[in-house]
């Protein structure tokens, strides 16, 4: 055990016989002297009384750490602190009450998995922390597909409808077109983007809703929101705004019963010393992980950067590698008779080498070498040659290396790297197409809550209630192209034509229907009403035997 603790922290050379061992190879990492003012940030269980706080996972890596009493030395401890609720910088967390945590089994139960710790922390996998996050995002390999995803998840963005018939087509156009404009004033569609771009690249999203004349402090955030008439007012949707994760952590959370609907769920959150009730955050975690990591990990998921340091730590080690090698594929030898650089030391030592000699020509090689420079050779005793490593492969290598950083996010190459199929035919629309059945299932799993809450908060502020017919949908990101479109719309015709023909429907359900269709070319044309002139539906398409006895008549 103490061995990987001690590659862990870059100090292998430790010796735990010589007065600390472990806890000597831990020191770097560790915070000394913590202020007298600092204050555990999320105390144990009431069970374990007054005992000294253990060394959480955040500041037993550096970040963190200056709430902290230091922790006890021993193997034990340091391993079940890999399970102890993340420790949030000072400043965050207020002086409010405190938080259920992990129970005690949980860190004994640690305490004895040596393997699975030492596993689990030198393959990366533990919380990495958000000040290592956020320099993780600097690297274009780690943020473009963050934005990637960020960017199609909103790029059609949402498109409002009004479920069933409604007696008053325009006065329902409008409302549409209300909700639509407040959307537009809240920069829902900003706020939502920058919200996937924290889930991903922190592991948890926050959308914080402002409301007008309610306090920036205790008093007004730590009061429940609840989005009914009664609990909102007209006109008090103020703002939105986007809460970094690292001014965030949780105050208080069920961890003792699994049965009830709160259970590792916070029911308020620390937002930079002030205490904001759970429904006043709206929060999204692309990348859940299981209960007993949760705390550990604030309260977020695996963040994709994480997910990613493996891949493209490989992909810049061979990229480097073979730059390496393209700019020293070839060496120059220089063939040339060394005894003319030999020299006696008066009968003591023979055959040693003019060091000075072969220096000062190779060196004028060097200098002299260009493709409109000449080097002079002895033509009796020297020649000149070029070694050259082959390069064939190196592109295939490197190439590879780099598609494993795109299957990981799911992102097609063409859209990560720009890089287009080769071969004939070859194309990239069904990649995209599955890209693209991803983005939905994304936008259905992580997006639409937040979206719906928000949607709801919007029709409070404009109208006190909510309309249960109003909704959302999600444009899709495949979309057809006219001639498609128009394809369709023709089918749909004939279909309509000899339903109607045969009986099984009238002109007004097939107009009825058409209103309905949200991909219909004439679906705002007002096809809800009857068609004008009146009479009975057949007397828009008559059949050919009535035509017949018409004319007979």
């Amino acid at each position: 055990m103490t061995n990987w603790l001690a590659r862990l922290c870059g100090r292998s050379g430790a010796n735990p016989a010589q007065g600390g061992g472990v806890r000597a190879a831990m020191e770097p990492f560790l915070p000394h002297n913590p202020p007298a003012a600092a204050l555990p940030l999320i105390p144990r269980h009431a069970a374990h009384g007054g005992g000294r706080r253990r060394l959480g996972l955040g500041a037993m890596f550096g970040f963190g750490g200056d709430a902290m009493q230091e922790p006890s030395s021993t193997v034990q401890d340091r391993a079940a602190a890999l399970f102890q609720p993340y420790q949030a910088p000072r400043g965050v967390r207020g002086a409010g009450g405190t938080a259920l945590a992990m129970d005690e089994g949980l860190g004994a139960y640690a305490s004895a998995q040596y393997g699975m710790v030492s596993g689990f922390v030198e393959q990366g996998l533990a919380f990495k922390g958000y000040p290592t996050l956020a320099a993780m995002m600097l690297r274009a390999e780690f943020r473009k597909p963050v934005e990637i995803i960020a960017r199609e998840a909103t790029r059609a963005w949402i498109r409002f409808r009004c479920n069933g018939m409604q007696a008053d087509a325009a006065q329902t156009a409008a409302r549409l077109r209300a909700v639509e404009l407040e959307f537009l004033r809240l920069h829902v569609r900003d706020v939502v983007r920058r919200q996937i771009v924290h889930g991903l690249g922190f592991g948890v999203g926050h959308i914080w809703i402002g409301l007008r004349g309610v306090p920036l402090n205790d008093a007004g955030q730590a009061v429940p929101l609840c989005p009914t008439p009664h609990g909102m007012a007209r006109g008090q949707l103020e703002r939105l705004v986007n809460i970094d994760p690292i001014w965030t952590t949780p105050n208080s959370y069920n961890a003792d019963n699994p049965l009830r609907a709160d259970y590792y769920r916070p029911a308020d959150w620390w937002v930079q010393g002030v205490l904001v009730n759970s429904s006043r955050l709206l929060s999204v975690v692309p990348f859940e992980v299981p209960d007993i990591l949760k705390p550990a990990f604030n309260f977020g998921g695996l963040a994709l950067p994480q997910m990613l340091e493996t891949y493209v730590h490989n992909f810049l080690r061979t990229r480097q590698s073979v730059s390496d090698m393209v700019s020293n594929f070839a060496t120059k030898i220089l063939k040339t008779d060394m005894s003319g650089t030999m020299q006696s030391d008066a009968g003591a030592q023979y055959a040693d080498i003019d060091a000075q000699s072969v220096t000062a020509r190779v060196a004028a090689m060097n200098a002299w070498q260009s493709n409109n420079g000449t080097f002079v050779l002895d033509r009796e005793s020297e020649d000149f040659d070029i070694k050259s490593a082959p390069l064939s492969g190196l592109a295939e290598l490197q190439a590879q290396s780099q598609e494993f950083m795109a299957g990981i996010p799911g992102i097609p190459l063409v859209k990560l790297f720009g890089i287009q199929p080769q071969g004939l035919n070859a194309s990239s629309q069904g990649e995209i197409r599955v890209f693209y059945d991803e983005i939905a299932a994304f936008q259905e799993a992580h997006m639409a809550p937040v979206l719906r809450a928000l949607f709801h908060l919007v029709q409070l502020n404009l109208w006190g209630r909510i309309d249960p017919d109003l909704d959302f949908e999600f444009v899709p990101l495949w979309q057809m192209s006219e001639q498609e479109a128009a394809a369709v719309e023709k089918t749909k015709t004939d279909m309509d034509t000899a339903n109607i023909l045969s009986g099984k429907i009238t002109a007004h359900e097939a107009r009825a229907r058409e209103a309905a269709d949200a991909h219909s070319l004439y679906r705002t044309a007002g096809l809800v009403h009857p068609m004008p002139g009146g009479g009975p539906d057949t007397d828009f398409v008559k059949t050919p035997q009535a035509k017949r006895a018409e004319q007979h008549e």
